[in-house]
């Protein structure tokens, strides 16, 4: 079998420059506020490649950067100051939050207005995915929709999902299951293999470098690659991308597969929130 690599390169590029098109026709201006709390180099990355994504579209990307020994208090009444900018559309935490404040996450997103939650972790967000009714969606749950259904129809496939994220596969379980497919998650890497062999969809965001080989995967299922690992002169992830290759029928891999569809996903939740905000 002739593996079809997913190039989530040419996917991102295909959608953002979509959003930079609407943007323009419709005279809207995006703007997004990104709270980055401390000085993680790898984090500040990050925030600067969402910040580039968003002025591409023709959107504004404010970035606030308080100490890592900002209260809690302080950062919420940040958020609430935001909440209330007409001209802020979207707002983001980057996460993870520094020393004591990881254990404030769920208190300080809860914080940010539903309508303003970009990265769809609002509590309320997340719990309307029960009823099909969220406002925005995890940028990284719609991303690994975005890839799956260029590949296959979901309604009817059976998808096992590896790991347990509240950004990805517990939001991604919802949204397969609202399309019709038969769900099976293993959030612990244990006893997941045979599973993973009947999947159509395997989606393996937890696990181990390379865990994933050619006799774990079914032929021709679809596989995305959700993990992320820094190796001897590599970046990898949890599926082995050179041995899967001619059994399964499409392939996500890491890196090059999820990762930059994530961003061009931030664009268009954000790109919803500016037009609800002004409709």
């Amino acid at each position: 079998m002739d593996t079809k690599m997913i190039q989530g390169q040419e996917i991102a590029a295909e959608i953002k420059e979509r959003l930079r098109q609407e943007v323009r026709k419709r005279g809207i201006d995006p703007g997004l506020a990104v709270i980055l709390v401390g000085d993680d180099a790898e984090s500040m990355h990050y925030v600067q490649l969402k910040q580039k994504a968003v002025e591409f579209i023709g959107g504004r990307c404010e970035i606030i950067n308080p100490s890592a020994d900002i209260s809690r208090a302080d950062l919420i009444e940040h958020i609430e100051q935001l909440n209330q900018d007409e001209k802020t559309h979207g707002i983001l935490v980057q996460l993870p939050l520094p020393g004591s404040l990881n254990a404030d996450e769920e208190m300080v997103l809860a914080s940010i207005d539903v309508g303003k939650d970009v990265d769809g972790f609002h509590p309320f967000n997340q719990g309307r995915l029960f009823t099909g009714k969220a406002q925005l969606v995890s940028c990284a749950a719609l991303s690994c929709m975005e890839l799956l259904e260029r590949c296959v129809e979901p309604e009817g496939k059976h998808a096992v999902l590896i790991g347990d994220s509240m950004d990805l596969i517990q939001p991604l379980a919802l949204l397969l299951l609202a399309r019709g497919s038969r769900v099976e998650i293993f959030p612990e890497v244990d006893g997941w293999e045979e599973a993973a062999r009947r999947g159509e969809i395997l989606v393996v965001e937890k696990g181990t470098p390379q865990m994933v080989t050619a006799d774990k995967v079914r032929e021709g299922a679809v596989v995305i690659d959700a993990g992320f690992y820094w190796e001897p002169g590599k970046v990898c992830g949890n599926v082995d991308t050179e041995s899967v290759q001619g059994t399964a029928g499409w392939l996500a891999p890491v890196p090059g597969g999820i990762g930059p569809v994530l961003i061009a996903k931030l664009l268009e939740n954000l790109v919803k929130a500016s037009s609800s905000s002004t409709s």
